[in-house]
């Protein structure tokens, strides 16, 4: 068990800010939550303008991949190529967040990392439902191990990551693609707070953080609702964590906060890898909560922010070195 630290005055008013600006009153209508939730997203986590302290001269790119899926990619201006090449899948529990809200984030990680991004809009639940997400998650990795080096990238350099629903996907495909052998060039899965298990499971961070801390547990629990409504919460196509036996998977950081319902299947999911033999970096933040790596206030607000997202940028060079 990791000992609990007391939570932060400051990040308790950060919290509390950012719960009172998603809350949505529970007699909304789906349909009418789902909007509510994707403008707000888009609101805090969206920027294409200058952010202090975010590397703003990143290119980027905006592009249709295979199947007219949209994806923006990101270089590091300067950088000597051929770079590595990361497919990234944005967080919003598959029904909200997009490559807007995620802009900040991954103009920082090509930098910091000196990768080129491929940030994925995939199509999102319920109007696209499980396993939309995760063909279109298929399509992208395929497409970057046969286009990366169209866009200065090496496609013997390949990562796969994301971020919660996103990291999701990252490593529900990981399994599929190194499973049927179909993905030899992938050198690194990036799992950031991921869902690898479903909200019924049991997993006591959903009781200790199920309020007042960003991500409620009746709000994800919702979000399962719209992506996989029906399926069972056993299919590892779903839930990574009750997949039998792992396939030889690449070196994978597997980050975690304290502060976050999806902190135990994160940590979970880290033993089950390391009992499979994978080279597993674990990176559990004790003073920090949900999305806290991927928030651009939060990077702006908290210097352990800033220092998770150097770790995550520096294990992303070395592994693809």
């Amino acid at each position: 068990m990791v000992e609990r630290k007391p939570i932060d005055p400051a990040l308790r008013r950060f919290i509390d800010e950012q719960v009172a600006a998603w809350g949505a009153p529970v007699e909304m209508t789906d349909e009418a939550r789902t909007r509510m939730l994707r403008e707000r997203m888009v609101a805090a986590l969206g920027s294409r303008g200058s952010i202090p302290g975010l590397p703003n001269k990143v290119e980027i790119r905006d592009v249709e991949i295979a199947d007219g899926l949209p994806a923006r990619l990101y270089t590091s201006p300067g950088a000597a190529g051929p770079l590595p090449f990361l497919v990234y899948l944005h967080g919003g529990g598959w029904v909200t967040g997009s490559v807007a809200t995620h802009d900040p984030f991954c103009r920082l990680l090509s930098g910091a990392a000196e990768v080129i991004v491929a940030s994925i809009d995939f199509r999102s639940a319920p109007e696209h439902p499980y396993p939309a997400a995760v063909d279109d998650t298929l399509t992208a990795a395929r497409w970057a191990a046969q286009h990366a080096a169209e866009y200065g990238g090496d496609a013997t350099r390949l990562a796969l990551g994301g971020d919660s629903a996103g990291a999701n996907l990252a490593a529900v495909v990981a399994n599929r693609l190194r499973a049927a052998g179909d993905a030899r060039s992938l050198r690194a899965l990036l799992l950031l707070y991921p869902v690898t298990d479903s909200p019924e499971a049991g997993h006591a961070s959903y009781t200790e953080n199920a309020t007042g801390y960003g991500l409620e547990a009746n709000l994800m629990r919702w979000f399962w609702r719209q992506y996989a409504s029906g399926a069972s919460p056993g299919n590892p196509d779903i839930s990574p964590l009750q997949l039998h036996k792992l396939p030889a998977l690449p070196p994978t950081l597997v980050a975690t906060a304290e502060y976050d319902i999806l902190r135990d299947e994160g940590l979970a999911y880290a033993r089950k890898l390391e009992a499979a033999g994978i080279p597993v970096t674990r990176m559990h933040t004790p003073d920090m909560h949900h999305n806290f790596p991927v928030h651009p206030a939060t990077v702006a607000r908290f210097p352990q922010c800033d220092a998770a997202l150097n770790r995550i940028a520096s294990w992303l060079r070395a592994t693809l070195a």
